[in-house]
């Protein structure tokens, strides 16, 4: 997730009501280390603000690990019976969608957890180079193809957001390789080919602006 993605989760977020938000299952969390060091502004902008309002937010990820609250698979059936126990009201899931040669499975799950009046909160690429993890369908959506996605949802808020280029994203806002760094390791495909390859794939997104979608549903 970008800084600027986040930023526009933040602010649709704080427009929500609590009766209709919370209890509220962050999908694929991961771990608190990748919230809090490797991606802070994935908490900073996001998960602190939710936790000031007095909000319950549960983190599930497949595997145990700090900060996971709820290790599971949601294509499993008799998780998901589990899990609609703890009474979800709505969930949030990022730069999932694409790497899912099947997202039916997903979203079916997603929307049997979401209760009338939750939202399903979602964001991933829209204009971004492919990355493995461990596949990329290159599905980059927009607000509407995502929301034909979750039928019986409505709209509430949707938007491209332009996360500026690759070069200013890692330098400012993540940390990085530097511009003449970049283009020197662009003129050794032989060092680390793998790398080089990821890299190379990234390479029009130098100055190209990469861009998110965000979208809030709320299930009718």
């Amino acid at each position: 997730m970008h800084i600027r993605e986040s930023l526009w989760l933040r602010e649709q977020l704080e427009k929500l009501p609590d009766a209709n938000l919370f209890p509220l299952l962050d999908v694929g969390s991961s771990t608190l280390e990748y919230r809090t060091v490797i991606q802070p502004h994935v908490d900073a902008n996001i998960l602190a603000p939710l936790r000031a309002r007095g909000g319950n937010i549960l983190h599930l990820d497949l595997k145990p690990a700090p900060g996971v609250d709820v290790v599971g698979d949601l294509l499993d059936p008799y998780f998901l019976c589990a899990l609609e126990k703890k009474g979800v009201r709505s969930v949030m899931v990022s730069s999932l969608l694409h790497h899912l040669s099947d997202r039916t499975p997903l979203t079916n799950s997603l929307l049997r957890l979401v209760k009338p009046g939750g939202y399903i909160i979602i964001s991933g690429p829209y204009r971004y180079p492919r990355h493995y993890d461990p596949i990329d369908t290159m599905f980059r959506p927009t607000p509407n193809e995502v929301a034909d996605l979750f039928p019986e949802t409505t709209i509430v808020a949707g938007a491209i957001i332009n996360s500026a280029n690759m070069f200013s994203w890692n330098r400012t806002e993540r940390g990085g390789r530097s511009l003449p760094r970049t283009i020197a390791r662009l003129c050794l495909p032989f060092y680390k080919p793998v790398e080089w390859k990821h890299l190379f794939m990234q390479a029009p997104y130098i100055f190209m602006p990469i861009k998110a979608f965000g979208v809030i549903l709320q299930r009718r």
